[in-house]
């Protein structure tokens, strides 16, 4: 079938989403995939006609079925992955359940989905013709942009984390700085493609993994993807709004000279992980019966609430610090606890993991709430009594505070959160950081600097005020930028992106 045109005359078009396999990854996607759905089926005289499908493996894929609402018509596409001819665990079609030390593999072994994935692209194009399709794939995909250019179809690159973090962590992956040996964990050094933007050696460290960034194969992998992305792809998306990151963007569009669709932010409910479903829906309304239950008892603005994300979590001794200090600050809060990072994640949180007595005598005094495992992030973040977010900073996570107005106490992990911190602190003016990377014990003060953080945040000084005041402001910002008025003329800066992406691959 060849290029077809809807009655305004724009073309018909065919999104075809490819997501890494990581749960941060995949939540994007699925966000962006409702996003095109509700443009294609907008109606009106001009509206393109869309099809939106996502590619992905099969374990990957039926949960993100059971994520799309009654009536949706996003569509799936499986491709096979066996792990276990990898030699990963037999269920590793995400990363949410295979160690840390086995992700490079993991990594590698996406690649492998090449074939099945240029067969898919093939048929696809030979169908419905090659102007028709466009391949949204991520950024750690960066082969399939080589794969659509060989087929002769579209090809745009999804970045899920932020246009700041991800324009210093590619820089520093191409071109990394050199730093003395041996460097202080506080030594600074300029990059290379930005001159005004400096980075400490402990952030460099969280980006490289390792000091011999010459011949590790990981980094060697990281950079190549990047670099098949910048030199075929059509354009970058990005999960940003003009409103939150304009340096960022503006860093982004000069490391990689494409063209750049700030799209977001891209929100959406989160459900508790699972296999039938069955057990996790009884887990997860629990938890959220619990934690709601606890902010409805609360006054506004005055709980804490401290997550590392759904795969994240900090070493034992680093979470004694923190329930120290979230128990010396004497304010309300709900940690959702995961495993300590050198454990199993998959293993029964065990209560010698914190103080002794300490779940006791925050329940006893109704001063705080312990959830093990899954908490619904986003229905405490957009409760009225949760004041400020200690998180890990994860790009899905910064956006989901902002589009809610609650500031942020910053304990990123690794990567690009560490970047994402340093957003919110020093541009945007909403974050203070407690601790930082998990090189050098992740430079953690203690638990006397996790009380003061958390009074800083949540206190009635000038500073708290000033930070709930821009919180509150951003929230409008960014709500503002995926609006769409009444009569469908006035549109948010996002949605003028989007249109312009859309017209950049079938127009």
């Amino acid at each position: 079938m060849g290029h077809e045109q809807d009655r305004g005359g724009r073309g018909a078009g065919h999104v075809l989403l490819f997501p890494f396999l990581a749960q941060g990854h995949l939540i994007p996607f699925l966000n962006l995939a409702k996003r095109l759905e509700s443009l294609g089926h907008r109606g009106g005289t001009g509206q393109r006609r869309l099809e939106v499908t996502i590619v992905s493996t099969p374990r990957n894929v039926a949960g993100l079925r059971r994520a799309v609402p009654a009536g949706s018509r996003i569509g799936f596409a499986e491709l096979r992955f066996p792990p276990s001819d990898h030699e990963l665990p037999p269920d590793a079609e995400s990363t949410d359940v295979i160690p840390l030390h086995a992700f490079p593999a993991f990594y590698f072994a996406t690649e492998l989905l090449r074939p099945s994935f240029e067969a898919l692209l093939t048929e696809l194009a030979g169908r419905q013709g090659r102007e028709s399709v466009c391949v949204l794939a991520d950024v750690f995909l960066g082969w399939t942009a080589e794969s659509a250019r060989a087929v002769g179809v579209q090809h745009r690159v999804f970045l899920t984390s932020g246009a700041y973090a991800s324009a210093v962590t590619f820089s520093i992956w191409l071109r990394p700085p050199a730093f003395p040996r041996p460097a202080d964990p506080a030594d600074e050094q300029a990059l290379h493609d930005f001159p005004d933007v400096r980075v400490r050696y402990a952030e460099f460290l969280n980006v490289i993994v390792t000091e011999d960034h010459a011949t590790n194969p990981m980094l060697a992998y990281l950079r190549r993807m990047v670099t098949l992305n910048f030199r075929h792809s059509g354009g970058l998306v990005m999960n940003t709004s003009e409103e939150i990151e304009p340096k960022g963007l503006r860093l982004i569009r000069k490391l990689s000279g494409l063209p750049t669709f700030a799209v977001g932010p891209l929100i959406g409910g989160r459900t508790p992980p699972d296999d039938d479903g069955t057990a996790a829906r009884r887990d997860g309304d629990e938890s959220e019966d619990a934690c709601i239950k606890f902010l409805d008892s609360k006054p506004a603005a005055s709980v804490l609430y401290v997550s590392f994300g759904s795969q994240n979590t900090i070493p034992a001794a680093q979470m004694t610090e923190l329930a120290r200090g979230l128990e010396a600050s004497g304010r309300p809060f709900i940690w959702a606890v995961r495993p300590p990072v050198e454990f199993d994640g998959d293993e029964e949180f065990r209560a010698e993991w914190l103080p002794a007595g300490f779940e006791d005598r925050v329940a006893a005094t109704a001063r705080g709430v312990v959830v093990r495992g899954w908490a619904p992030q986003v229905g405490i973040l957009a409760h009225a009594s949760t004041g400020a977010f200690l998180s890990h900073c994860g790009w899905n996570s910064v956006l989901e505070s902002l589009w809610h107005g609650v500031p942020v106490v910053g304990w990123p992990l690794l990567a690009d959160q560490v970047f994402d911190s340093r957003l919110l602190e020093e541009e945007l003016g909403v974050g203070v950081e407690v601790a930082s990377g998990r090189v050098f014990g992740g430079l953690c003060k203690g638990w006397e600097h996790v009380r003061d953080a958390v009074d800083t945040v949540l206190g009635d000084g000038d500073k708290a005020r000033d930070m709930r005041r821009k919180a509150t402001e951003l929230k409008r910002l960014v709500r503002a930028a995926v609006s769409v008025g009444p009569d469908g003329e006035v549109m948010g800066s996002s949605v003028l992106a989007m249109e312009r992406l859309l017209d950049s691959a079938f127009d």
